[in-house]
C-alpha cells in the first residue's frame, strides 16, 4: 500500500480541487482527503493536498445565487422578451385586427364594426375581376423569381472569380440597392416612356419598331418585369455570392483535376452545394415580388385593363380607392394565404434535400 505524506494538509473548497492535475477525494474520518502522485512515476507516493469539509458542512446556495443561477441558464430566452414583445405589437397586432375587419363591412361613410361573417370572402370568390388578379400575380411571381434567380446565379458566379479588383465590380454592380422603389419606377417609366423615351429611341436608331410598352396589353406585364430585375437580380446576387464564396474549394479542384467540365462541375457540385441559399434567396425576393406596388403604380397604374393588376395593387384600390375597407382586410388574409403556398413549397424542398 502507497504511504501519504500528511504533511502540513490544508483546508481546500471543492472548487479549488478542479485546478489540481491528478487529484482525486478518498474518505478521511468525517471528510475527505485530497491526494495526488508526487510524480508520474508507476509506484509513486501519494501527497495529501488537503482535506475537503464534510457535505453537511458546506454552505447551501443563497436564495439570490438560485435566482442568479435560474436567470443564467434562461438568460437568452430572457434577452429575447423585449424583441418579441415589440413583434407582437407590430406584427400580430395588426394581423388580427385586419383578419377581424375582413369579417366586417367597415367602410368610411358606414364607420362600424357591423359583423358580416363571410360576405366579403364570398364575394371574393364570385368576383371574376379577381380571378384576372390572381393569375396576374401569379405570373408576375412566378416569371420574376424565374428570371432573377437564372440571371442573379451567372452574376454571382462571373463575380465570384479571382480576378483583379473584383472587389470594385461587387461593390458597383450593388448601387441599384441603394435607389428607392419610388426613384426605380419613376425612372423606368421615362425609359419606356411611348412618345420621348430612350427605349423607343434607340429602337428608332437600328429600325425597330417603337412600342407602346406601358399602355399595350401584351407589352405592360414584361415592361413592369423589366424594372423589377434591375433591382431584383443584385439582391439574388448578392445572396448567391456569399454562399459561393463560402463553399470549400477541395470538391471542384478534385472534379477538375478527374477532367469534369465546368458545366458538370456547376450541376453536380456547386448547385447541390447552394441549395439552401437558392432557397433563401427565392424566399426572400418572393416575397419582395408578392409586395411589389411603386412598379405597377407609377409604370402602368394596373392597366391597361387588369392586365397588370396584381392582388397587392388590387388590394390598394378596394381598401383606399374605393373605400371598401372590409373587402381590402379580406383580400389581404387571401394575400398572405396565396404567398405562403410558394414558400412552404420551396421551405420544404429545400429540406429534402439535405
Amino acid at each position: 500500500m502507497e504511504r501519504r505524506d500528511r504533511s502540513a494538509p490544508t483546508s481546500v473548497s471543492a472548487l479549488e480541487t478542479r485546478d489540481i492535475p491528478d487529484a482525486e477525494t478518498v474518505p478521511e474520518g468525517g471528510a475527505y482527503a485530497v491526494i495526488a502522485p508526487a510524480s508520474s512515476q508507476p509506484g509513486a507516493e501519494a501527497i495529501v493536498l488537503g482535506v475537503l469539509p464534510p457535505a453537511e458542512a458546506v454552505a447551501k446556495p443563497s436564495p439570490l445565487g438560485k435566482a442568479r443561477a435560474w436567470v443564467d441558464k434562461r438568460f437568452y430566452a430572457l434577452a429575447a422578451i423585449p424583441a418579441l414583445v415589440v413583434i407582437t405589437a407590430i406584427v400580430a397586432v395588426p394581423l388580427g385586427i385586419g383578419i377581424y375587419l375582413s369579417f366586417t363591412n367597415y367602410t368610411p361613410i358606414q364607420p362600424t364594426f357591423a359583423w358580416a361573417g363571410l360576405v366579403n370572402y364570398v364575394n371574393i370568390i364570385h368576383n371574376a375581376q379577381l380571378h384576372v388578379v390572381i393569375n396576374n400575380t401569379v405570373i408576375y411571381a412566378g416569371a420574376g423569381i424565374a428570371i432573377q434567380l437564372i440571371l442573379g446565379l451567372g452574376v454571382a458566379l462571373l463575380l465570384a472569380r479571382p480576378l483583379r479588383h473584383m472587389a470594385i465590380f461587387r461593390v458597383v454592380y450593388m448601387m441599384p440597392l441603394m435607389v428607392p422603389g419610388v426613384a426605380v419606377a419613376v425612372t423606368w417609366s421615362v425609359l419606356f416612356n411611348t412618345s420621348n423615351g430612350w427605349v423607343n429611341y434607340f429602337f428608332g436608331l437600328v429600325g425597330l419598331p417603337q412600342l407602346n410598352w406601358a399602355g399595350g396589353s401584351h407589352t405592360a406585364m414584361p415592361t413592369v418585369l423589366i424594372a423589377s430585375a434591375w433591382t431584383g437580380i443584385p439582391v439574388i446576387s448578392i445572396i448567391l455570392l456569399a454562399g459561393l464564396l463560402t463553399l470549400p474549394k477541395e470538391p471542384v479542384e478534385a472534379a477538375t483535376i478527374d477532367g469534369a467540365s465546368p458545366a458538370r462541375v456547376l450541376w453536380h457540385i456547386t448547385l447541390p452545394g447552394l441549395r439552401p441559399v437558392i432557397a433563401f434567396a427565392a424566399l426572400f425576393q418572393l416575397v419582395n415580388l408578392f409586395r411589389e406596388f411603386a412598379l405597377f403604380q407609377i409604370i402602368t397604374g394596373g392597366g391597361p385593363g387588369l392586365s397588370t393588376s396584381v392582388l397587392n395593387y388590387y388590394v390598394y384600390q378596394e381598401t383606399f380607392v374605393f373605400g371598401e375597407l372590409g373587402l381590402g382586410a379580406a383580400l389581404a388574409v387571401v394575400l398572405v394565404f396565396i404567398m405562403a403556398i410558394p414558400l412552404i413549397t420551396i421551405y420544404k424542398l429545400a429540406g429534402r434535400g439535405r
